[in-house]
């Protein structure tokens, strides 16, 4: 019994002693500059934030790519709440990510989900598919709100599906950093 739940552990410990170098780091807080967010992201991912949106990848290389193979971005835009109530977020959600979905090769890991993020309202899918280069890759669509600070955030989370192993659980818990905040008022 013993060697039994030895041999159970070891594919945990091997996971929980991943290198950070293959992740590209230690997770450190990041304020945007632009926007008013918080986020947690990798030390040595790449990260643009400008008067569109904020964002991150695994290597500067994939910033502006079509696709992400053998690496993540995350994609995130941030707005005054244009809409409130997670029916109008599933409504964005579905429309934002109905052609992918309506791909022959794509297929829902999740299906939309309400969820809370730091006590924030969000709706979520994540799907399985081509990207617009043919590359499998997993896609995580958020909506997320912070009603009380007028905000809202729409975040697109990808990763290539060969190396889920190696981003899924960090894709995840970026996402699940993330803080909108009340806006700071232009002087």
């Amino acid at each position: 019994m013993k060697r039994l739940v030895l041999i159970l552990l070891i594919p945990l410990f091997l996971l929980a002693c991943r290198s950070d170098d293959e992740t590209g780091g230690e997770l450190i807080p990041y304020t945007s500059p632009n926007y008013p967010i918080t986020l947690q992201i990798p030390e040595n991912w790449a990260i643009t934030d400008d008067a569109d949106s904020i964002s991150i990848a695994s290597d500067e290389s994939l910033l502006l790519a079509s696709s992400v193979a053998d690496g993540a971005r995350i994609n995130i835009v941030v707005t005054p709440s244009l809409f409130t109530g997670t029916a109008n977020a599933t409504e964005v959600l579905d429309t934002a990510v109905r052609n992918f979905r309506e791909q022959a090769e794509a297929e829902v890991i999740q299906e939309v989900e309400n969820i809370v993020i730091n006590t924030q309202p969000t709706v979520q899918i994540v799907l399985r598919g081509p990207d617009s280069q043919g590359n499998t890759v997993i896609f995580r669509y958020l909506v997320m709100q912070n009603l009380a600070a007028g905000q809202t955030a729409v975040i697109a989370a990808v990763h290539d599906a060969d190396l889920n192993n190696q981003y899924g659980q960090l894709m995840s818990d970026i996402v699940n950093s993330i803080q909108l905040d009340e806006a700071t008022p232009v002087p």
